[in-house]
């Protein structure tokens, strides 16, 4: 309310109380000015600039009670002299002041009015104020220890990897002469933090909502000074916490099938690989899952060494603020190692084969296994059962594809006994690692085979001499029909011989051609000892070996004859102490089995 002043009783009654009303849109700032008879009666500064008040922008200057004025002088000083800065002459009474026509800095501001007699109030001054219309300046918007950049770009974005329940430290300085508070928004999680002044500024914010998400954010710092001017500065921070993934790698083999390689060169990693929206890739890994992780750097292409057998190898990469991906598994089959070749499997050799003859290597491979497609065996007929390449057929003939096979069935086996049967195996597996046996040489032996069976002697004492023949018969077999004939010898030399002692023929049978069609003949022979004396006796089917056979070991059969002197009487002369002789053996032979049976 205006303050009434008494009129002084020299004064005409018509005196005007004049008021002048100067204040800031913005901060509603009044100045009131009372003045009668061309002369100030009453000041009053409560409603205008306040002594240090910070103003900007448009400040509107008001006047009221202006009965009989003619005109209102406004001006203005910047500390060295007044200047014009309206002259108010009508309704409304009042001006805009564009303060950013001045320089910042400190103020007055004064007023006059002036009557339509041409009296004036005298000039009215304000306290001391600023003029600030410069924002604030030099910002510094920064957040504390990021693990790669400094936020200046979303090129340089300052990456974290900070948990969900951790804090990011923001930190400011700006430059005004008025500052008075700054704001923080758009920060990542849930909510804002508080405002920053006015009062006490710390300068900073320790953010920590609870539920700092991934991603990445733009907070925006934004400074006022005490005159409402502000500036705005932005960061570009991200938090990321998941590893990146890798995509799927060119390899120089084939994934999940057989190679012999010794390494494998892989690229691509990069291409289809993915952070996420995160801090993007930095490195990759790679390495057989049983091995140490290799660096394979930034280009997303290497070479790793392999290791025979079903390996898997794995792919991974790292982030630039560490975090590190899961693990693309790609299988792997490696084998270096040719197939072993073992003995040969095929039947007994014999000059009686008819038909096709089944041969098989006993082959293994450790790892991708024997290629039955790529292997081969082949044969031919060799001389003596040495060298490389059978020397009858001059030459390897196929048998076939595969490990096992059969032999022709035109073959004429008839004519190979006393040949050898030559085999060769070249073994390939499923990695293409290939190996060729040297040459196996297998006997052919003839078919049939003689034999003795069943010989023995009807009596195995007899009186030397004619006229106590002895009977010895024994059963002849062939194994298989034999239509020629054959010769048996039976032969006598004493049992107690040496080396230099020679055979003597006792009789010989002739098995007459056809008798062994049926692969057994039996036959039976008297014989006479015409000395006395104890007697080995030998017999032989084909002594002469004029048949050949699978087996000449088994042709010959022994058996042991006494004879007596035949001019003692009731005696055999020198058979008695061959008798004791012979239980004295037995007798020591059933003592040593006795103790072994015992000490068992």
């Amino acid at each position: 309310m205006p303050r009434l002043v008494p009129m002084s009783p020299r004064r005409p009654l018509s005196a005007i109380t004049v008021v002048i009303l100067l204040f800031a849109a913005s901060q509603g700032a009044l100045l009131t000015v009372e003045a009668a008879s061309g002369r100030a009666e009453a000041l009053d500064f409560s409603g205008g600039p306040s002594a240090a008040q910070v103003i900007s922008g448009t400040y509107t200057v008001r006047t009221t009670n202006v009965a009989n004025m003619s005109y209102v002088n406004v001006e203005a000083w910047d500390g060295s002299v007044w200047s014009a800065i309206a002259n108010i002459t009508g309704t409304p009474w009042l001006t805009a002041w564009d303060t950013t026509a001045h320089s910042d800095g400190d103020h007055k501001l004064r007023i006059e009015g002036t009557y339509l007699n041409t009296s004036t109030t005298g000039w009215i001054e304000s306290p001391i104020f600023s003029l600030d219309n410069t924002a604030p300046s030099a910002l510094v918007f920064e957040v504390a220890d990021p693990i790669i950049g400094d936020g200046s770009s979303t090129v340089n974005r300052a990456w974290f990897t900070t948990v969900a329940t951790g804090s990011m430290t923001f930190n400011w300085s700006a430059a005004d002469a008025h500052l008075s508070r700054a704001t923080l928004t758009q920060t990542p999680g849930t909510g804002t933090p508080a405002q920053d002044g006015p009062g006490t500024l710390l300068n900073n914010w320790v953010w920590s909502p609870g539920d700092l998400p991934e991603g990445t954010y733009t907070p925006l710092l934004s400074v006022f000074d005490e005159g409402d001017n502000s500036a705005q500065a932005t960061l570009h921070v991200g938090i990321d916490r998941t590893g990146p993934d890798v995509g799927a790698p060119s390899l120089s083999e084939s994934a999940g099938a057989w190679t012999d390689a010794t390494t494998l060169l892989f690229s691509d990693l990069s291409s289809g690989a993915t952070d996420n929206g995160g801090s993007g890739i930095d490195t990759y890994d790679a390495r057989d899952s049983t091995d140490s992780w290799v660096d394979q750097g930034s280009s997303g292409s290497g070479s790793l060494s392999l290791s025979e057998g079903e390996r898997t190898i794995q792919f991974r990469a790292h982030d630039n603020v560490g975090n590190i991906g899961d693990a693309l598994n790609v299988s792997m089959k490696v084998d270096r190692s040719a197939p072993t070749a073992g003995g040969w499997i095929l039947p007994e050799l014999t000059d009686s084969l008819t038909g096709a003859v089944a041969v098989e290597v006993d082959a293994t491979d450790a790892h991708s296994g024997i290629d039955e497609t790529s292997s081969t065996l082949e044969y031919g007929f060799d001389s003596d059962g040495t060298g490389g390449v059978p020397d009858i057929t001059s030459t390897w003939l196929s048998v076939g594809n595969g490990a096992s096979g059969s032999l022709s069935a035109a073959i004429d086996w008839s004519t190979r006994a006393g040949q050898y049967l030559s085999l060769r195996a070249t073994l390939v597996d499923n990695a293409a690692n290939t190996v060729t046996t040297s040459a196996s040489h297998f006997l052919i032996r003839p078919g049939l085979d003689l034999a003795i069976s069943d010989a023995h002697l009807n009596r195995l004492v007899v009186r030397a001499g004619t006229t106590d023949p002895v009977t010895l018969e024994a059963t002849i077999t062939a194994t298989e029909a034999y239509t020629g004939s054959v010769i048996v010898r039976i032969e006598s030399a004493p049992a107690s011989r040496d080396l230099m002692t020679t055979w003597t023929t006792l009789s010989t049978v002739t098995i007459t051609a056809g008798d062994l069609a049926d692969m057994t003949e039996d036959i039976s022979v008297n014989l006479t000892v015409l000395s006395d004396g104890e007697y080995d006796l030998r017999v032989i089917v084909d002594p002469d070996d004029s048949i050949a056979e699978k087996d000449e070991g088994n042709n010959e059969e022994f058996l042991l004859i006494s004879a007596a002197n035949p001019t003692v009487v009731g005696a055999v002369s020198g058979f008695g102490p061959d008798l004791v002789i012979l239980l004295l053996c037995g007798l020591f032979a059933g003592l040593i089995l006795r103790r072994r049976e015992s000490a068992s």
